[in-house]
């Protein structure tokens, strides 16, 4: 039987994932809280069309009501990246913070009133609340300060009757994760200093609590430079577990108060998984005590997600049957002893809101997805997860790994013999992964009949800490080298033509494409950098206070020289080489970013222009580091597949 689809080139088909619903109708979903007393389940999602705001939503029953006035913005501000922007009190109210104001707030999620806790105030910012279990006038929280000429991070009590905040935990660089335990007697919290990041190295504390003070502190688990702590949870018998990488994965243990006793608890068939995450955010909530009995457990593996159910006592583990592929952040939270709420997406649907009952884990049930719009399988492609050899660098023929999406339209298919261009995407962080979950920005393209890859490099997260160390000292020289072993991989089995690739990357990523066009240049045949990084040494001095040394381990050792840490700069900065340029660049960027400055791009740009180069940058008013609002990225997508169509078609 002769096809009914209509034979066209590859890059030029039509697709019903159109701007519109990448940017109007794809909704960011930020964090999901619950309250188990009635059974409410509470999301905060980013919406493009209201500029990004950040609303809250409730979901009770079979009724779906948005709470939160419109004059609100429940979103963080700490670290720049902000995170743990609510938390729901034990008399059902929220907690949470507006980023219009920086003020903290409580909402009555029944009758949508709102009350002020702590006024506004631009030089002020809060985040990771937990209300004290007995006394609910007493809130913990992490407060970052920007009155003096340094930033502060300190661990603060909130009083909502004084409507004060008071410090309670200072010294470190950083704080995470305040959390009062059970019965209220003791807290715990993370901290870390200069140079570590949360995953390079972590301490973890518990303390009494006694007359609204901290007595009697102990460094639980954790140790700078070496072992990274994360999400530690209050367990219901008064015990503390928490998430450690001593045995190079992030592996789940377990504290005893009254033994002071340390024990992991194994998770057989996991122990090269990791079952914590890099936290980029505050309030990372990915395991849960679920009862007394069991506990939620998010793995990764492989950049790949799953969900596990741990029993203490039988110390047995079962994985869920969800499909779940991608769950990250502030994603899981306790409805009851069997439910639990989850964000995440699979490889044939991109992110949404599930409700989980663990005596029947394969009837999730979807409360809501973050795409407003209904796409048709016809048009989805699912990812594939690859390892490929190393054909650059010193670690040749070593894996590094990538996620391969083959184009993909119900409609078209190729002429014969023909293969398709590729777009190949750099991730930020650099200390992150892509995971095979479904996202449209990538559907938009490969239902046009571009192939799509995210690229895995060195010192990706979902691996292992071997592999996330490995870029320490290389940035800028093995990420680059595993994206072109990536190309030529692919080329080689012909999924891919090797002469059409464009790649696209942002922040790590964007530097990603720049340093990657300086190195290569005639592999890539035009390049999208979103708020990337041209000028290392300059982004040592203006970034914030949160990566203001994260640079350092990525390119050089401690023991490196002044006269040494000079030439890395120079050799790794793209700005200072950009005449090695060939092809056409497109640069994108927020006028707001304090991460990765405006600064950078202009650079890149006037440097490029010098010599007479193929190079636009569009600045986006009001943006930071990453577009939130429907014009804005409706914009950004138009540009770049602009670029595309005139250099890989």
């Amino acid at each position: 039987m002769a096809s009914t689809k209509t034979v066209a080139p590859y890059g030029t088909w039509t697709s019903p994932i159109t701007t519109d619903v990448v940017a109007g109708s794809n909704l960011n979903f930020a964090e999901v809280h619950t309250d188990p007393k009635s059974g409410a389940i509470y999301l905060i999602e980013g919406r493009p069309s209201e500029k990004g705001r950040h609303a809250i939503v409730q979901f009770k029953g079979n009724e779906t009501t948005d709470i939160l006035p419109p004059q609100y913005n429940a979103n963080g501000k700490i670290h720049a990246y902000g995170g743990g922007a609510a938390a729901v009190s034990p008399d059902g109210n929220i907690i949470f913070t507006d980023s219009n104001t920086d003020g903290v707030f409580s909402l009555d999620p029944f009758s949508s009133e709102v009350t002020e806790i702590i006024k506004g105030d631009s030089k002020l910012r809060f985040g990771n609340f937990c209300s004290h279990p007995i006394d609910l006038d007493t809130i913990l929280a992490v407060q970052e300060d920007h009155r003096g000429e340094e930033v502060i991070n300190t661990v603060v009590v909130i009083d909502k009757k004084t409507k004060e905040a008071r410090v309670v935990v200072h010294g470190a660089d950083f704080y995470s994760h305040p959390k009062f335990s059970p019965d209220g007697k003791k807290i715990s919290w993370v901290q870390w200093i200069h140079p570590d990041m949360p995953w390079t190295g972590s301490e973890l504390y518990v303390a009494d609590w006694k007359d609204g003070s901290v007595k009697d502190k102990k460094n639980i688990a954790g140790q700078a430079r070496v072992e990274s702590i994360v999400q530690p949870k209050w367990l219901f018998d008064g015990s503390l577990m928490f998430v450690s990488d001593r045995t190079g994965f992030w592996q789940l243990y377990r504290y005893e108060g009254e033994s002071f006793k340390v024990e992991e608890l194994v998770i057989e068939g996991f122990q090269n998984a990791d079952l914590g995450a890099r936290e980029i955010v505050l309030g990372f909530s990915m395991n849960i005590p679920l009862n007394k009995e069991e506990i939620i457990i998010t793995y990764t593996k492989e950049a790949t997600n799953g969900i596990l159910l741990y029993n203490i006592p039988k110390k047995s583990t079962k994985e869920l049957p969800l499909g779940l592929v991608s769950i990250f952040g502030p994603a899981i939270s306790r409805v009851s002893d069997t439910q639990f709420a989850v964000i995440g997406g699979t490889r044939t649907t991109p992110d949404g809101l599930y409700l989980v009952d663990i005596t029947k884990p394969s009837e999730k049930k979807l409360l809501k997805s973050c795409s407003g719009v209904e796409v048709s399988p016809a048009y989805l492609s699912a990812a594939q997860t690859i390892s490929f050899p190393r054909t650059h660098g010193n670690d040749l023929n070593s894996l590094a790994h990538a996620i391969f999406i083959p184009p993909r339209n119900g409609d078209f298919e190729p002429p014969s013999g023909s293969i398709p261009p590729l777009i190949i995407s750099i991730h930020g962080g650099p200390s992150s992964h892509v995971n095979p979950g479904l996202t449209l920005d990538a559907q938009y393209y490969t239902s046009r009949g571009y192939a799509y890859c995210y690229v895995n490099y060195a010192g990706s997260t979902g691996y292992g800490r071997k592999y996330r160390d490995a870029l320490n000292y290389y940035w800028g020289i093995k990420d680059a080298e595993d994206t072109v072993s990536c190309i030529e991989y692919l080329a080689s089995k012909h999924l891919i033509d090797g002469t059409k690739v464009g790649i696209t990357g942002g922040s790590a990523g964007g530097y990603t494409v720049l340093n990657g066009m300086c190195m290569f240049p005639k592999v890539f045949a035009a390049g999208n950098s979103l708020f990337g990084v041209s000028n290392l040494k300059t982004l040592a001095s203006d970034t914030h206070k949160f990566e203001s040394h994260y640079l350092f381990d990525l390119i050089f050792p401690d023991t490196a020289t002044e006269e040494e840490r000079e030439k890395v700069y120079y050799e790794r900065s793209p700005c200072l080489h950009a005449n090695k340029i060939e092809r056409p660049l497109l640069l994108l960027q927020g006028d707001k970013d304090k991460v990765v400055p405006l600064n950078q791009a202009e650079e890149m740009e006037r440097v490029l222009k010098a010599k007479g180069a193929d190079v636009k940058l569009v600045v986006f008013e009001g943006e930071g580091h990453g577009f939130a609002m429907e014009g804005n990225i409706k914009r950004a997508i138009e540009e770049e597949e602009a670029l595309w169509r005139r250099t890989l078609l």
